[in-house]
């Protein structure tokens, strides 16, 4: 989610102020939404876990690549997501590809639905399968009942595969409707909620928890890398369904991780767990960035759920022409703030400005961000 014309080097740590191309900018972008991959805890975890077993073990996890460290994570992203089970994979980015090959292999469906908007990992996950893959409009239920009335067989069962929260826009799948619409052909649900999970939900469980929809035919996917400071994927859920994963190709084809991603992310999963007021922070802020943008009259296509209304801590919208947001993304790094004018997945032709707050913003930041972006706007009037 870069800027698509000017390359920009991270020279510090992620947090609210950073260091890009030697010049420090107040950060509105990126996916730290607890910063907590500028932690000290997890830092220390970290170094401490490197001292302690080195960088890695050199093998797989068919072999000797099992570490202790490796399963207190297992054990705690069980306990975290309530599950029976829970696997721990080198890359978020091989949830996807783990997570439907291993429904496949337990017949679960025959034909996948894909959400359009979803995450490349995704999409590269489900054609691995070899199944038919038919992708649907973004967040349309019309389209998708259109879909699996027309490529259906009689008998056939259908996955829905999509994001839970997507990032780019900050809108939310409609969970509910998709596991209503697969039920009737007997079908199930992948989600991928790696930006969802740890900021949504009573319990920082992701997108389905905060809509209400505990299900067992729905199935979870999610990264470390986001809301927990550290790094990897993560899939919970019934223990047939992990025992598929870890005996599948991704586990056993994989080296081990490194030990220092691994602590981290156990630190990661500890502090978001144990800290609720993270969340009522980012929350807040969520809010509070919100308002003001509103006040400008500024909106984003977010509608309103009143489960989580205002909570989500991204921010995105178009305004006029790719030029005209170019200009805006020009105005405020000149004015020393940095927000994302990006043209990733799901934003549309002409890209949009992408805005992120994080719990550890503090209101005068929000204000100077708003503030500045009110000038930006003005000096193009």
């Amino acid at each position: 989610m870069a800027h698509p014309s000017k390359h920009y080097t991270m020279e510090s740590r992620t947090g609210t102020k950073v260091v890009l191309n030697g010049k420090s900018y107040l950060y509105f972008a990126g996916t730290s939404y607890f910063q907590l991959h500028s932690h000290p805890d997890v830092i220390k975890a970290a170094n401490d876990a490197t001292l302690l077993y080195g960088i890695g073990s050199a093998t797989t996890r068919a072999l000797t690549g099992t570490t202790p460290l490796l399963e207190k994570i297992e054990q705690k992203l069980a306990s975290y997501f309530n599950t029976e089970d829970a696997v721990y994979l080198p890359s978020g980015y091989l949830s996807s590809l783990a997570g439907l090959k291993a429904l496949d292999e337990m017949g679960l469906y025959q034909v996948i639905f894909l959400d359009e908007g979803s995450h490349y990992s995704m999409e590269e996950g489900a054609t691995a399968t070899g199944k038919p893959v038919i992708p649907f409009r973004n967040r349309d239920l019309d389209d998708l009942e259109a879909k699996m009335k027309k490529h259906l067989a009689k008998g056939q069962r259908p996955l829905v595969a999509s994001d839970g929260l997507f990032p780019v826009m900050g809108t939310l799948a409609p969970v509910r409707d998709y596991l209503d619409m697969t039920l009737k052909y007997d079908g199930v649900i992948w989600v991928d909620d790696a930006h969802g999970v740890g900021i949504l939900g009573v319990h920082g469980r992701g997108t389905c928890e905060a809509l209400g929809t505990p299900s067992n035919r729905i199935y979870l996917g999610a990264t470390l890398s986001k809301a927990f400071g550290a790094y990897g994927g993560i899939i919970a859920g019934r223990r047939d369904f992990i025992h598929k994963i870890r005996s599948g190709s991704v586990m056993t084809g994989s080296s081990s991780p490194m030990n220092a991603a691994v602590a981290a992310g156990i630190k990661g999963l500890e502090l978001v767990q144990e800290s609720h007021s993270l969340r009522k922070k980012l929350w807040d802020n969520a809010r509070y960035l919100r308002e003001g943008l509103l006040h400008m009259g500024i909106k984003n296509e977010v509608a309103f759920i009143p489960e989580i209304h205002g909570t989500i801590p991204i921010f995105s919208f178009a305004h006029r022409d790719a030029s005209t947001m170019k200009k805006i993304h020009n105005f405020l790094i000149k004015q020393g703030i940095y927000t994302q004018y990006t043209s990733y997945k799901g934003a549309g032709s002409e890209g949009v400005l992408r805005v992120v707050v994080t719990s550890s913003h503090k209101k005068v930041e929000i204000v100077r961000f708003t503030h500045t972006l009110k000038e930006a706007l003005r000096s193009l009037s």
